[in-house]
């Protein structure tokens, strides 16, 4: 799950070393819309993501093939990746918007508070479904899809905020 989370924090990281070199305003004088800017930021966060989910892959067929499966149960591994593809998504999606709005000098605070806030919604969200839901494989795998699912509403809803505010920012 480091793995998968290790990766989109290097996407947000390069984000913040953008607008330390200055790139960030000379992206403002190449000829794209400022939305496509924000769009890149948050497709580079989705490409890390998965790069990062394909390495933790490679790690666990490896670790499973020497070692054989160290969990309980094979669906356990479900629900590590959703965990960990969950705080990803969150993690972007609360940083990139704070990122934008309390500036570039303060974006290491941003990202310990953006990392504390995506665990934060996922703790809520899986105490919330283990309450609602019976256990089993069944709910194993609601769980797992909720949490995808609402950590990809809140990615696209943040790249629509994100791209409000970054609009009307003036540099």
């Amino acid at each position: 799950m480091i793995g998968i989370i290790g990766f989109s924090v290097s996407a947000i990281a390069a984000a913040k070393n953008e607008y330390v070199s200055k790139w960030g305003k000379y992206k403002l004088t190449l000829p794209v819309k400022r939305t496509d800017i924000v769009k890149s930021l948050f497709l580079n966060q989705m490409i890390w993501l998965l790069v990062g989910t394909f390495f933790v892959e490679i790690e666990i067929c490896l670790s499973w093939l020497f070692h054989g499966c160290p969990f309980d149960r094979a669906i356990d591994v479900l629900t590590m990746f959703a965990l960990g593809i969950s705080i990803s998504l969150f993690l972007g999606a609360v940083f990139f918007p704070l990122f934008f709005v309390g500036g570039e000098e303060k974006s290491e605070v941003l990202l310990i508070i953006s990392v504390l806030c995506a665990s934060g919604v996922d703790f809520a969200i899986v105490s919330v479904v283990n309450a609602l839901l019976e256990p089993g494989i069944a709910s194993i795998v609601c769980g797992a899809l909720f949490l995808i699912i609402c950590s990809l509403l809140a990615f696209a809803l943040a790249y629509l905020l994100t791209a409000k505010i970054f609009k009307k920012k003036e540099y």
